[in-house]
């Protein structure tokens, strides 16, 4: 599992942390320079860093 959040506010890894579910990979969408919106509709060049930030992070573990 991946959990990804948005800012470095960290939702995602707050929420995991009070489930008790353990983190092993993290990624925060504007450490790889996609900027915070409210625009839910990201652009192809978006997902494929995130998608690139996935594989890292994944391959990283290994």
């Amino acid at each position: 599992m991946v959990a990804i959040d948005g800012c470095q506010v960290g939702c995602a890894k707050a929420i995991l942390k009070q489930a008790e579910v353990p983190l092993k990979h993290y990624i925060i969408f504007t450490d790889e320079g996609i900027e915070k919106n409210k625009n839910f509709n990201l652009e192809r060049s978006e997902i494929d860093k995130v998608k690139e930030a996935v594989k890292r992070v994944v391959g990283e573990a290994k």
